[in-house]
C-alpha cells in the first residue's frame, strides 16, 4: 500500500488488510522492488493475490488456470491482438472499414495515426506493387523497415530502399510448407521527417493502463519519457541503427552512450520544449490527439479483447513526431521494460508501479469513482472523458505530476470514509445484536409457553379445584351473629348452614339440640371409643346451635380435649 495509506488508514478499518497480501513474479527490476514497498509476501506457490507474469506464461498456462475470485494477473488473456504489430494492423484497418461502412467517416479519418504497413510473406505481392509505383513516380529514395512481429527490444529491425535488398530474406525466409518455422514481419513505410531535437531522432514511451474492456476504463500516466538517440540522424545511412531505432538496449551499446542521462528527458520536460518552440496551443493539441490515439487504439480492439475481471493490462505506447507534430503509433508494448538504467528512471518506475497497484486496488478501500490516483488520470470509461471548457488543458500528459500531493490527499478522506463506514457498521451490529436478542428472547418465550401450554391448563384446572376443596374445608367460621361455634373450630363448609342474622339471645332450632343431645346420651360407649380429635370433629358437626353459649361450648371442648381434669389436678397441688 502507498505510504500514505498505510499511514492514515487504522488496520481495522481496511477490508483486506495489505499485510495479508501475496505476489508472485519472476522479474528481479522495479516490479520486484515497487511489491515490497508495499509491504506484500512473496510466495511461489498458487496461494498468491497478484502476479506479474510473463507474455508465454499467458500463452501456456492460463488458459489451464482456474483463477480465484481474489486473484488478478497482469495481462488479458488475447492481449497479443493489439500488441502483436501484424495483428494491430490487422484490426485498425478492420475497424476502420468498419466506420467507414456505418457511415462515419469522419470518425474513420481520425485511423491515420499508424504508416503503410503490410504483412509479409503473406501480402508480399501487395507490397512490391507499392513499391514499384513509388519507385515510378521518382520517389526512389523511398526507406522502409522491415519488423519481426515476435520480437522487442529492437531485434531483428532493418531499413532499405531497394528491393534487391530484401531479396535475400524473401528466398530464405518466406512461409511455405516445406519451411513453416520461417518468421513473419511486417513492412512499414519509414517516417523520413521525423522531429529531431539537437539533431537526434527520439520517440516517446507513454503508460496506459486498461483495468477492464467492458466497459472500457482507461487510466493515462501524466509522465513518461523521450529516448533520443546517441547519432545525429542522417537519412542516406540507413544501415546505422544507431541513427534510426531509439531502443535502449540498442543504444547503450553505442561509444557515445551517456549513462549518467541514459539518453532520456521527462515528457514535461519535453513538452515544455516544445512549448517554447512551437507555442502551447500547437504543442496542446498534439498531446490531446496523443491520448485520443490511445483511446482509439484501444476502441478498434475492445470487442475482441477477451474481458476478464481478474485481468489489467499496463501498455507501452511507443509514438513519433513528425516535423509537423503529427503523432505516428509504431507499437504498443504488452510488456514494457521495468529496467532502469538512471535513478531517475527507477524512481518513474517504482513510483507508475506503485499507482497501478493502487489503482487495482486489492485492499479494497476506493470506491472506484476516483478521476485521478496518483500519476494516473482517467479518460475513458465506457466513453472518452472530456475535461470541464473553462479549463487550461486539454489533456494531462506531460503536465505537472502532483503523485505525492494527490496520494496524500485521497489517503486522507478515504480514511475518514472508512472510518466512518466501520462506526456505521459497529452501530449496525450492536442494534442488530440487540435486535436478534430480543427476538430471541421472545422466541424462547413462546416455546416454553407453547410447550408447557397443555400442562399448564391441566395444572390451572386441578389447581383452581384443589385451592377450592382447600379454602372451603380451611375456611375460619368468620361472627355472623351472636351465636357461634366451638372457639377454634375449623368447619367444612360443605357441612355448614346459613343461618339469617337473629338477635342475641333467641333460640334456633332447639328440637335438632335436643335430638343431638339424646343421641349422645344413648350412646355412652361409642364416645368412649373414639380418640380426642374424632371426638372434637363430632362436637362441631352436632354443635349446631346459633345461641350464644360459649361457657357451654368451651365446658364441652375441655371435656373433649382432656382438659379439666388437668387443670383440676393443678388446682388441688
Amino acid at each position: 500500500m502507498s505510504e500514505y495509506f498505510r499511514k492514515y488508514i487504522k488496520k481495522e478499518h481496511y477490508a483486506n488488510h495489505y499485510s495479508n497480501l501475496k505476489f508472485k513474479t519472476s522479474f528481479r527490476n522495479c516490479i520486484l522492488e515497487a511489491f515490497k514497498r508495499r509491504l506484500w509476501k512473496e510466495t511461489d506457490g498458487d496461494d498468491w493475490d497478484i502476479m506479474w507474469a510473463e507474455k508465454e506464461w499467458i500463452h501456456e498456462v492460463m488458459d489451464h488456470t482456474h483463477l480465484q475470485s481474489n486473484q488478478k494477473i497482469n495481462h488479458f488473456r488475447n492481449h497479443y491482438e493489439l500488441t502483436r504489430k501484424d495483428l494491430m494492423i490487422k484490426n485498425f484497418k478492420r475497424y476502420k472499414k468498419n466506420l467507414e461502412r456505418e457511415g462515419k467517416n469522419e470518425e474513420a479519418n481520425n485511423y491515420n495515426f499508424f504508416p503503410l504497413t503490410f504483412h509479409l510473406p503473406s501480402e508480399y505481392p501487395i507490397f512490391f506493387e507499392e513499391f514499384k509505383r513509388q519507385s515510378n513516380n521518382g520517389d526512389t529514395k523511398t526507406a522502409w523497415i522491415m519488423k519481426p512481429i515476435g520480437k522487442s527490444q529492437g531485434k531483428g529491425i532493418f531499413i532499405f530502399n531497394k528491393i534487391q535488398q530484401i531479396s535475400q530474406w524473401k528466398n530464405t525466409l518466406r512461409y511455405n510448407q516445406d519451411n513453416p518455422q520461417a518468421e513473419a514481419y511486417i513492412v512499414q513505410k519509414y517516417i523520413a521527417d521525423p522531429l529531431l531535437i539537437g539533431g537526434k531522432k527520439f520517440d516517446m514511451r507513454i503508460y496506459l493502463l486498461c483495468t477492464s474492456y467492458q466497459p472500457l476504463t482507461l487510466y493515462l500516466y501524466r509522465t513518461g519519457f523521450a529516448r533520443f538517440t546517441h547519432h545525429r540522424y542522417d537519412n542516406e545511412d540507413i544501415s546505422n541503427t544507431y541513427v534510426h531505432l531509439t531502443n535502449v538496449a540498442i543504444q547503450k551499446t553505442s561509444d557515445n552512450y551517456d549513462e549518467k542521462l541514459g539518453g532520456k528527458w521527462n515528457l514535461q520536460t519535453l513538452k515544455l520544449y516544445l512549448m517554447t518552440k512551437y507555442g502551447q496551443e500547437k504543442v496542446a493539441e498534439t498531446f490531446y490527439n496523443i491520448q485520443m490515439l490511445m483511446i482509439r487504439s484501444l476502441q478498434a480492439v475492445q470487442k475482441i479483447i477477451i474481458n476478464d475481471k481478474h485481468c489489467f493490462e499496463l501498455y507501452g505506447f511507443d509514438i513519433l513526431l513528425d516535423a509537423q507534430l503529427k503523432p505516428w503509433l509504431l507499437e504498443v508494448n504488452a510488456s514494457p521494460s521495468m529496467t532502469s538504467n538512471t535513478p531517475v528512471d527507477f524512481e518513474l518506475k517504482c513510483g507508475l508501479l506503485d499507482d497501478v497497484f493502487t489503482i487495482i486496488d486489492l485492499e479494497k478501500v476506493l470506491t472506484g469513482n476516483e478521476e485521478q490516483i496518483g500519476g494516473f488520470d482517467l479518460i475513458c470509461k465506457g466513453t472518452p472523458i472530456k475535461l470541464p471548457i473553462n479549463s487550461t488543458f486539454t489533456t494531462y500528459l506531460g503536465a505537472f505530476n502532483n503523485r505525492q500531493q494527490q496520494l496524500k490527499k485521497i489517503a486522507k478522506s478515504t480514511a475518514i470514509r472508512l472510518a466512518q463506514t466501520y462506526q456505521e457498521g459497529q452501530t449496525k451490529a450492536i442494534e442488530v445484536g440487540s435486535k436478534g436478542q430480543k427476538e430471541k428472547e421472545e422466541k424462547d418465550k413462546q416455546m416454553r409457553s407453547s410447550s408447557k401450554g397443555p400442562q399448564v391448563m391441566q395444572n390451572g384446572v386441578n389447581g383452581s379445584i384443589k385451592t377450592t376443596n382447600q379454602s372451603k374445608q380451611n375456611t375460619i367460621v368468620k361472627r355472623n351473629t351472636t351465636n357461634l361455634p366451638a372457639l377454634g373450630t375449623v368447619q367444612n363448609k360443605s357441612n355448614i348452614k346459613r343461618y339469617p342474622l337473629q338477635n342475641a339471645g333467641q333460640q334456633s332450632q332447639p328440637i335438632q339440640q335436643s335430638q343431638s343431645n339424646s343421641s349422645k346420651k344413648n350412646n355412652p360407649n361409642e364416645d368412649s371409643m373414639l380418640s380426642a380429635n374424632q371426638k372434637l370433629q363430632k362436637l362441631t358437626q352436632e354443635s349446631k346451635i346459633n345461641q350464644f353459649q360459649p361457657y357451654k361450648q368451651q365446658s364441652q371442648y375441655n371435656d373433649v380435649m382432656g382438659m379439666g381434669s388437668r387443670n383440676l389436678q393443678k388446682n388441688e397441688e
